[in-house]
């Protein structure tokens, strides 16, 4: 069980059970949150009601096994770089947190044979974008706050989200002071971190942006919903939605809300 905090907030978990339904969009069971609930109520004081759950997610975790019997529990968590035929390497296994050694396992496997022109992965040795400069910005948040005519409290919040790529939203705020205002006032994203996932970031959807850019979708009690609409009409701008995309792209996380909230609804209703 792990109980991190994440700014204000905290994140409680994890479960371990086989997940047999849609793996595309794996939602969180009303057992799996009354297992973390429980457990993690062990040893906590005061204890977590259930009312105080703002959000729930899950994920699914690929686990190598030889036998489709073993207990999850029982498998390694431990990735495997194989080249089954000349030219194509697969990778199975492993998790998020250990991605850099899984990709220097895979890079220095690609480059055997190339030993002649190139070194093996020095992926450990650089940081990680926006990491560069990082320190140094935080030193003259107050500067940056005064330039841009936002709080310290939003420049800090930049930093920690972005690093030394803050500039590229601050280019957005200049250009448009108004993007400088919150999208939501109980949370910290500025309306120009919106626009950036969509221009520099790769979203394409709403969900995308509350869901996988923010956090929006755990850090408010409605899941972004409230927002939605807002967020929709940012980043159609620059994806060149109309009416139509605009309310297909807001329905669609709404669909994804109601099943989301399946779980947290039960327990707190119960």
């Amino acid at each position: 069980m792990f109980l991190i905090p994440w700014g204000d907030k905290w994140i409680v978990g994890t479960t371990d059970t086989p997940y047999t339904g849609d793996k595309t969009e794996p939602v969180a069971s009303s057992a799996d949150v009354e297992y973390i609930l429980n457990e993690a109520n062990r040893v906590l004081k005061p204890k977590i009601k259930r009312e105080d759950i703002i959000g729930v997610y899950a994920g699914l975790r690929p686990l190598i096994s030889n036998n489709k019997n073993s207990a999850t529990t029982k498998l390694s968590r431990e990735h495997t770089v194989d080249r089954p035929t000349p030219g194509f390497l697969s990778v199975a296994g492993g998790k998020y947190t250990t991605y850099r050694i899984m990709a220097k396992d895979v890079i220095d496997l690609a480059v055997n044979e190339l030993r002649r022109i190139t070194l093996d992965s020095v992926t450990e040795k650089l940081p990680v974008v926006g990491a560069d400069g990082y320190a140094a910005l935080v030193q003259q948040s107050a500067q940056i706050a005064q330039i841009y005519e936002i709080s310290e409290e939003s420049v800090i919040h930049l930093l920690n989200r972005h690093g030394s790529l803050i500039n590229e939203v601050l280019e957005i705020i200049a250009d448009n002071p108004e993007m400088a205002e919150r999208i939501d006032p109980a949370l910290p994203y500025l309306k120009a971190e919106i626009e950036y996932a969509a221009s520099h970031e790769g979203a394409r959807s709403v969900e995308d942006v509350i869901s996988r850019r923010t956090r929006i979708a755990f850090e408010s009690h409605d899941h972004g919903i409230g927002v939605a609409t807002e967020v929709a009409t940012i980043i159609g701008t620059i994806l060149g939605w109309g009416a139509k995309e605009r309310k297909a792209s807001i329905n669609s996380y709404r669909e994804l809300v109601e099943r989301e909230n399946v779980a947290l609804g039960e327990l707190i209703n119960s």
